[in-house]
C-alpha cells in the first residue's frame, strides 16, 4: 500500500498499514502540525499504543455584540463566508479531552517507512498501484485531470499559527475570538504552550510578537519575557464544505478507476472530520483495498 503525504493522516494510515510506505515531495516532515493535538477521545492514542493524557478543558468564547452576530462574524473570521453552520458555544464549556505528547508527530514517524524528497506520479492508465492519497482534492483533481472538475468550486482560507511556550503554566482553555478587530480567531493553551489561530498574510515577527502579546492579555497572563514567537503557515487552515454529491462522486472515481482512496479532512473535503474520525476510515480502507486486491487476484 501507498500512501502519499506524511501528514497526520498519512502517519496514522502508516502506523496502521502494515507493509505500507509514505511518499513526501518534501526532504523532512512537511510543517503543517501546527495544530493542537487535542483529541476528543483517547482512540488514536490507544490504537497505535501511544498514551494519551486525559484533561479538563475550558471552552468559552470573548462577546462581541449578540449570539448571532458573534457566530457569523466568528465564521467569516475563519472561513472567509459568513455560515450558520460554525456556531460558536454561548457561556462556558467543561468538557474531557485526550492530549497526545510532545513528540507524538515524531513518534508515529519513527514507526513507519518514509520515502522522502519523492514525487508521487499520478498512474497513466486505470488499475494503479493500490494508494491511500491524502492530497487535498482540488490537487489531486488536477493531478488526474479529473473531467468533471469544472462543476466543483472549492473555497478555503490559509492561515498561521502563533506558539508560544509560556513559563509556569499547565493549563487547557481555548477561546473563540469572534470580534472582527482582534487578528485571531482563536486562543488556546495546552499544557505549557500558547496556540494562537489567525488568518494573516503579514509574517512579520514583530507583529507576530505583539499579537501574541494581544492574545495573552485577554487571558489575563502577563506577556513582558516573552520572546521565542514561532509562526506556521497552513494553507488549507479552514476549509468550506462543496456539494456532497460531487464530493463522493470524485472520491469512486478515483478508487474505480485508478485504485486511489482518499483519506483525511483536505483528501475528503469534509470540514468538520478530526483525527479520532480517521481511525475508523483507515480500517475501512484497507477492508475495501484488501477485497480489490483479492478480487484482483482471482481474475
Amino acid at each position: 500500500m501507498i500512501i502519499i503525504g506524511a501528514g497526520m493522516a498519512g502517519l496514522l494510515a502508516a502506523n496502521m498499514i502494515r507493509k505500507s510506505t509514505i511518499i513526501e515531495a518534501q526532504p523532512k516532515l512537511p510543517n503543517n502540525h501546527s495544530a493542537v493535538l487535542r483529541f476528543r477521545s483517547s482512540q488514536v492514542g490507544d490504537v497505535l499504543g501511544i498514551p494519551f493524557k486525559k484533561v479538563t478543558l475550558i471552552k468559552t468564547a470573548l462577546p462581541w455584540q449578540n449570539p448571532v452576530a458573534d457566530a457569523l462574524s466568528y465564521s467569516f473570521k475563519n472561513t472567509g463566508t459568513r455560515r450558520s453552520d460554525r456556531s460558536i458555544i454561548a457561556g462556558m464549556t467543561v468538557a474531557e479531552r485526550f492530549i497526545a505528547p510532545p513528540d507524538f508527530i515524531n513518534q508515529m514517524a519513527e514507526r513507519a517507512e518514509i520515502a522522502f524528497n519523492k514525487e508521487w506520479i499520478p498512474p497513466s492508465r486505470e488499475g494503479g498501484e493500490l494508494t491511500i492519497s491524502t492530497i487535498p482534492m482540488p490537487v489531486l483533481m488536477e493531478l488526474l485531470d479529473y473531467p468533471n472538475k469544472p462543476d466543483v468550486r472549492f473555497s478555503y482560507r490559509e492561515g498561521v499559527n502563533l506558539r508560544v511556550v509560556l513559563p509556569d503554566t499547565d493549563a487547557y482553555v481555548s477561546l473563540a475570538v469572534p470580534d472582527p478587530v482582534l487578528p485571531f480567531s482563536r486562543i488556546s493553551i495546552t499544557g505549557n504552550e500558547l496556540i494562537v489561530e489567525m488568518n494573516d498574510a503579514n509574517m512579520n515577527e514583530t507583529r507576530h510578537k505583539l499579537i501574541a502579546s494581544m492574545a495573552l492579555g485577554l487571558l489575563g497572563i502577563p506577556s513582558k519575557g516573552i520572546e521565542d514567537v514561532t509562526a506556521h503557515r497552513q494553507t488549507y487552515a479552514k476549509i468550506n464544505p462543496i456539494d456532497d454529491v460531487a464530493r463522493k462522486e470524485f472520491i469512486y472515481w478515483a478508487t474505480d478507476a485508478y485504485n486511489i482512496f482518499s483519506l483525511g479532512r483536505f483528501a475528503t473535503w469534509r470540514p468538520n472530520l478530526l483525527l479520532d474520525d480517521l481511525v475508523n476510515d483507515v480500517r475501512l480502507i484497507e477492508r475495501w483495498a484488501r477485497d480489490r486486491y483479492q478480487a484482483k487476484q482471482r481474475r
